[in-house]
């Protein structure tokens, strides 16, 4: 009966030469180290692919026509952000409706704009049906690099309409495909820091009969859609 072979341990290895071990028992190692290393490098790899992996938001992926992360730039007939109307007669148009829009009401974000100037920020304007509509974000005034609601201002016979204005946690408002608004907010689940949420809500509006109207709502929280 051939005597079985011990696996030497860890200290004994390390005491055998090349002439203690056989021509079998050197195969085996060669093909264990072997095995070992590249082992090693797919542990390395999966590691560097989960460190440098996307972050748990809405990605931009061509996949369908009806997807509302595909924005498109902004026409560069819609002009300067601050034309025609200026920040100041923003805000007042604001404050005095008492943040009441045609679509949409915050009566909170217009208090915020009435006691914090530097809280009110032009974003970029946009087309939609050959007219202009001006784009106004709002900060959080205890972090102001959070926004919490958007507007959109248009030109009422000389005057600054409230068309629209939406608000959300970490919101973003992006002008969309045919002349649309794209407006993006963060989701947030049990346990969700302020600063990682666990995902996104994204809503489309389309100008309908003189208003803009709400589209679908898509969202996606821990991954799903």
């Amino acid at each position: 009966m051939p005597t079985p072979i011990r696996r030497p341990s860890h200290e004994e290895s390390r005491s055998l030469s090349s002439n203690q071990v056989s021509p079998g028992q050197k195969s085996y190692l060669r093909i264990s180290a072997r095995t070992v290393i590249a082992m090693v490098l797919a542990v390395f790899t999966l590691a560097g692919m989960s460190a440098c992996g996307p972050d748990r938001g809405l990605r931009v992926e061509p996949e369908s026509e009806a997807s509302p992360t595909l924005f498109e730039s902004a026409s560069s007939d819609a002009g300067e952000p601050d034309a025609p109307f200026s920040l100041s007669q923003i805000r007042k148009a604001i404050v005095d409706s008492s943040g009441v829009a045609v679509t949409g009401k915050a009566a909170e974000s217009a208090k915020v704009v009435a006691d914090c100037e530097e809280c009110l920020k032009f974003s970029t304007p946009f087309m939609s049906d050959d007219k202009k509509f001006q784009l106004v974000t709002v900060a959080n005034p205890r972090q102001k690099s959070e926004v919490v609601a958007g507007a959109v201002i248009s030109n009422k016979n000389g005057e600054p309409r409230l068309e629209l204005i939406a608000t959300g946690n970490q919101l973003k408002l992006s002008p969309g495909k045919n002349g649309t608004l794209v407006v993006q907010e963060a989701m947030y689940a049990d346990g969700d820091d302020a600063c990682c949420p666990s995902g996104w809500s994204v809503q489309v509006f389309r100008l309908h009969d003189g208003r803009f109207e709400p589209g679908q709502r898509f969202t996606r929280l821990n991954g799903e859609t």
